[in-house]
């Protein structure tokens, strides 16, 4: 068995690892594979002397599973810190964690750590305010190494701290030291480099990691073994990993990384439990805490994709003075703002370790979503655009088929406009739902106001107005759900009907009202309210006429008023567009003093926010008094 250095004795059971702690020995248990046996010796060579800890921080303590009263126990004593076990059926029991604040270290065998024992143990320690770190292993030696390697006196450094990023989705290298925030580097250079804290950010999962030309592989011994300890063809071996069968990339173990603090961040990449992720062996973050760094700070879960901002984050907070404890909460804080519900991260170490005295040369970075202050987009708000634009994009769609039996060039160059803004709205509203900024709301509204224009400028640009076509479009996905009685035509008094659709697609519910005499005199969505229009009893010909339309508090939007020949072969005699404003509009139209004498129809239409709404009345052209002479 490999000598260990002085203050360390290998030991053979947990009884006399606690006889050794009584000779203010550290004790280290036996591995049963003499190679791990001569790495743990090798890496404690590298460490300080050892000194047992009687002098706990204040309100810290030691948390043992039920079955793991015997490891906690001999960490309790060796930290000098209070000890008492924890039943997991009892965790959403505060008591049976103990007083709020300060911290614990939870000391358990990795089997028994499944995320189903680790989510509500994290959440509940956080909800009492108090940092949680954990010490395990794949075995109890393992436990007892990672005890060893708390016990070596490191006090916080005075000295700059240096600390490595290596980026796999990138293959950049980056080394974070004072007065140089942002060194680049290759990585070569860093992984043969001795570092105080390295951090990881790369695809890959619990065993393996990329780098680029060389691959993290969480395998410990000479091959890869299944759940019953037998060799699994075709797994991992220390000079091949299954993750690349060509041999392109170079394989590395965790546990040969120097570095005080290994940061890993990768989805799923601190998995305890033994059939969480691929059922073997192979495991980061159990390599890492049998290899040089006394803590290993990472992501739990696979939900959490990470961009370059957690690293830069956690060397921020190390390089402050912040303890380990602190920072794997400043992580999961950062993942809530993100979106997640639950903890994110987990630290496998002390969580009272503190690795640097405060330095403030390298600046926190921001967070890499919503401003700070920013509030996130209403979500009524937004359902409520998604629901018009759907609106917007069915009346287009049912212009649209109208061209397939009756063609019109103008009318198609119209729905495509109409159909280009609402696309650019649709595209603001998807960004706002992602990151809102203070005007994403105008520019909604600015592209509903450039969707009315045009379709305002139809009954104008088409040859007979559009009207009917757009009449039978708003409502060519709507189903008739409803009749109801209205009050008698204004012009011909024959009785009316309120008819209420409803869309099977979600759409919004539209009115309508028709007189069987003079055919459709009301279309609207159920968002705007019928207008109040006032005509003349009748239009005299080469006279203006004075049309009253009156709008409800809060409208908006835009409107047109058209006067239209009965025939549909001519434009309008005379029409006006305007902006919407809340009370009475008076808009005066002209009509030629040669137009026929019939039935005209009189025509507004309102477009507000994506929605349209429909108004038309009948209105008989009269000769000019004391003419005798007029076209029939």
């Amino acid at each position: 068995m490999p000598g260990l250095p002085d203050g360390y004795r290998w030991a053979s059971t947990l009884t006399e690892a606690a006889r050794l702690l009584d000779e203010a020995t550290v004790p280290v248990l036996r591995p049963d594979d003499t190679g791990r046996a001569e790495r743990w010796a090798d890496i404690l060579h590298t460490y300080p002397a050892p000194g047992l800890l009687p002098d706990s921080p204040p309100h810290a303590g030691v948390v043992s599973l039920v079955g793991d009263e015997d490891l906690g126990e001999l960490v309790a004593r060796a930290l000098g810190r209070p000890h008492h076990v924890l039943d997991p059926a009892r965790i959403q029991d505060a008591a049976a964690l103990g007083p709020d604040g300060g911290s614990v270290l939870v000391v358990a065998r990795a089997r028994a750590l499944t995320l189903s024992v680790l989510m509500p143990l994290l959440d509940a320690l956080a909800r009492q305010n108090t940092l949680a770190g954990f010490l395990t292993g794949r075995d109890d030696a393992a436990i007892t190494f990672a005890t060893a390697k708390l016990l070596a006196v490191q006090p916080a450094q005075a000295r700059p701290a240096r600390t490595a990023v290596l980026d796999g989705t990138t293959g950049l290298a980056h080394v974070l030291s004072s007065g140089h925030p942002d060194q680049r580097s290759n990585l070569t250079d860093v992984l043969a480099g001795a570092w105080d804290s390295l951090l990881v950010d790369a695809h890959g999962s619990a065993a393996h990691a990329s780098l680029g030309t060389v691959t993290l592989c969480g395998l410990s011994g000479p091959a890869e073994h299944g759940p019953d300890g037998t060799v699994l063809a075709g797994g991992c071996t220390p000079t091949a990993c299954k993750t690349d069968p060509a041999g392109r990339t170079r394989p590395l173990a965790p546990h040969a990384l120097r570095a005080r603090v290994l940061g890993l961040f990768v989805c799923n990449a601190i998995t305890l439990g033994e059939a969480e992720q691929y059922p073997s062996d192979v495991s980061l973050a159990l390599d890492a805490v049998e290899g040089h760094p006394q803590a290993v700070l990472g992501l739990l879960r696979g939900d959490l994709d990470t961009n370059g901002h957690e690293p830069r984050l956690t060397a921020a907070s190390l390089h402050s003075g912040a303890r380990l404890g602190d920072i794997a909460g400043l992580l999961d804080g950062d993942g809530r703002r993100r979106g997640i519900r639950g903890p994110s991260a987990i630290l496998l170490g002390d969580p009272e370790q503190q690795i640097h005295e405060p330095d403030s040369a390298i600046v926190a970075p921001a967070p890499p979503v919503t401003a700070p202050g920013r509030p996130q987009a209403d979500a009524e708000v937004l359902s409520g655009w998604r629901v018009r634009l759907a609106d917007a994009e069915a009346l287009e769609h049912g212009l649209h088929a109208s061209l397939a039996q009756r063609p019109d060039t103008d009318l198609s160059a119209c729905v495509e406009e109409m159909a280009s803004y609402r696309q650019a709205a649709l595209e603001t509203l998807l960004a706002a739902a992602r990151t809102p900024d203070e005007a994403w709301e105008d520019r909604l509204e600015g592209h509903s106001l450039q969707w009315g224009r045009v379709v305002l400028d139809i009954l104008s640009r088409t040859r007979g107005g559009a009207f009917s076509r757009q009449l039978t479009a708003a409502r060519a996905h709507h189903r008739t759900s409803q009749w109801a009685p209205a009050p008698a035509c204004g012009y011909c008094r024959a009785p009316q009907e309120f008819e209420h659709l409803t869309s099977p697609l979600g759409l919004t519910d539209r009115r309508t009202l028709r007189c069987p005499k003079c055919g459709p005199a009301l279309s609207l969505p159920t968002t705007l309210d019928p207008l109040v229009v006032t005509v003349p009893p009748a239009l005299i010909a080469g006279q203006p006429a004075a049309i009253h339309v009156t709008f409800p508090e809060q409208a908006r939007g835009l409107f047109a008023v058209h006067l239209r020949p009965r025939s549909t072969r001519r434009g309008s005699y005379d029409h006006a567009a305007m902006t919407v404003t809340p009370g009475r509009h008076t808009i005066a139209l002209t009509l030629p003093p040669d137009a026929p004498l019939e039935l005209d129809r009189l025509w507004v239409v309102q477009a507000d926010r994506f929605h349209v709404a429909y108004h038309q009345q009948r209105i008989p052209l009269l000769p000019h008094p004391g003419s005798t002479d007029h076209p029939s």
